[in-house]
This record gives C-alpha cells, structure tokens and sequence, in this order.
C-alpha cells in the first residue's frame, strides 16, 4: 500500500490514517529523512519526491475534508506545528486577504483557518491564514483567490501542479515541490533548475499566487528556485 491508496481510502474515512500509519513505518521514516538537516542540499530521486507529492495530495485532501484528522496524522508523522504569529509566506498561505485602509499596512495575520507543520528543515504543508493587508502588499480577491501553484486542490480557490491534465495513473509521478528553512536560509523550490528573472517571479515563488495582480493559471513557475535570508519575527 502507497500513499496514494491512503489517499484514495480517505475518501471513504478517515478513520484508516492511524492504522495505515503504523503499518508502514518505512515510508513515514522516509519523510522524517528528507528533513533532517543538510537534506536540502541532495535531491533524492524521483521515487522519493513522487511519494512525497502524493502526501501532499493526502495533506490536501485532510484539509479540505477531514480538518478535525489533520493535525493529528501530521503530528504522527514527526512534524512540528508551524507557531509564527508574524505572516511569512514561508510558512503561510493566504487564505483571505481583509483590506486595510492604509494601501501600504504589512500583512498581519488575525486568523488561522489550518495549521502549517515542518518535518525537521523540510516544510510539509503551509498555514492557511486570514489576513489584513493593505493593497500594495496583498490585493483583496487575487491574494486570496487566484490560482495557487504547486498544489493539487484546494476547496476555496483554483489550484495548479504538474500533474493537472494527466492520466489517472501517469498523474502520480510528480515530483513533489521542497522548500527548506536551513543555515539561516529560506530555500524555495530548492529542486528548481532557474533563477527568478524578476520580482514578480520572486513573488510567484514565495506566495505561490499572485499578490497584488492576478497572473493566471497558465504560467509554468515549476523551475523556479530561490533563496533569501530567513529574517524570523516570532
């Protein structure tokens, strides 16, 4: 049994996570390995990265309809609850943007709608936060609305990954995106072969959606990789 059948069998229930877990120690081992530390800098092979790509769908499809399992299978897994009270699109995805009066106000986060959680130095899953922003810095309705990349689904808004628009099976042989926190360093998309040609691909691959302008849901961001200084507030 693969990740992918857990998440098929989810469909059914979630009551099959914590069996299925303890049943196979060897692939939830496998993730524990990809955030150890210097894991960032070794790109494991396809097998790994595609068995990573299908827990993120299993990720995905917790939060979506099993919120209540998810912390729990994650904690299962070995992960750490991210606990970041300042916004980071590191560690948070947006999952609304209340518009402040002030166009240039920062993000702050005033609600959580999931948790994030981090394996060692490996990034599992993003938070999914509400937000106030103002419009210079996150745009109502394209911050929280437009298509969100490297993501198979998501309830509230359109998602985009590598494997939209293949076959049942061929689908599952993605590779999974890995973004690390590592020698003081956020590193996104660290298997990306490009640099970003400018600040709005910066952006593209920090947020992974358009912040202030609505890109649309037909680029190829896949190869992009950058890194930048892990400046952390608490």
């Amino acid at each position: 049994m693969t990740w992918r059948s857990l998440y098929e069998s989810l469909h059914d229930s979630p009551e099959v996570l914590r069996p299925w877990l303890a049943a196979h120690p060897d692939l939830v081992a496998e993730i524990r390995e990809l955030g150890r530390p210097g894991a960032h800098r070794t790109r494991p092979g396809h097998d790994p990265l595609q068995r990573l790509y299908a827990l993120g769908r299993v990720l995905d499809l917790l939060i979506a309809d099993h919120p209540e399992a998810y912390p729990a299978f994650c904690a299962a897994l070995g992960a750490d609850r991210v606990d970041r009270k300042a916004f980071h699109p590191f560690f948070h995805e947006v999952a609304e943007v209340r518009q402040a009066h002030d166009p240039g106000e920062p993000p702050s986060i005033v609600a959580e709608r999931w948790p994030g959680f981090m394996v060692g130095t490996l990034l599992l899953a993003r938070a999914g936060v509400v937000v106030t922003a103002g419009e210079r810095h996150l745009v109502a309705g394209v911050a929280d609305r437009s298509a969100v990349y490297w993501t198979h689904h998501r309830r509230h808004r359109p998602a985009c990954d590598l494997s939209h628009g293949w076959g049942h099976n061929s689908q599952w042989r993605t590779d999974a995106r890995r973004d690390y926190l590592a020698d003081g360093r956020f590193h996104y998309n660290v298997d990306g072969t490009e640099r970003p040609a400018d600040q709005a691909e910066v952006e593209l691959v920090r947020h992974r959606c358009g912040t202030v302008t609505d890109p649309g849901d037909d680029l190829f961001p896949y190869d992009l990789r950058h890194v930048e200084p892990a400046m952390l507030e608490t």
